[in-house]
């Protein structure tokens, strides 16, 4: 476990059992609820689970390097799309720009990738499998006219 694993590790531990009012508006609350080392062949990561009040999902953000503290610490936010990220449809580019955001953050010193479960473009996975039947050689990124 890298030395920024176990500190967030300690995170986890600390936020177990944590409830709060929220904060701001719409009273967030965000719980890191999991942590782990994540070797890939893009580079050496950590990645880490949070929860939110808010949609009740788990969302994920890929660390490379020590960024508490740090300023200018490059971010990418990957909409998590299971049909393309996972199992590589050719109909949308989501797991050709996944790849290529690996790449470079496995290149860089410190900088995080966030992928929240929610897929902005494909509100449901039943609406994503419909915009696949109806779709020919376009994306689902794309809008259905």
């Amino acid at each position: 476990m890298t030395s920024v694993t176990a500190d967030l590790q300690r995170l986890v531990e600390r936020d177990r059992d944590h409830e709060c009012e929220g904060y701001g508006r719409e009273h967030l609350c965000v719980r890191v609820v999991g942590v782990a080392d994540l070797p890939t062949r893009f580079g050496e990561f950590s990645i880490v689970a949070f929860w939110n009040n808010r949609d009740s999902k788990e969302h994920v953000a890929i660390i490379r390097g020590d960024i508490r503290g740090q300023e200018n610490v490059a971010c990418r936010v990957h909409s998590e799309c299971l049909t393309g990220d996972a199992l590589g449809s050719l109909r949308c580019d989501c797991r050709d720009q996944l790849e290529a955001a690996l790449r470079r953050v496995g290149e860089l010193p410190r900088v995080y990738l966030v992928a929240p479960e929610y897929d902005g473009r494909n509100a449901l996975l039943q609406d994503a499998l419909s915009k696949l039947r109806g779709r020919g050689a376009g994306g689902l990124g794309q809008p259905v006219r």
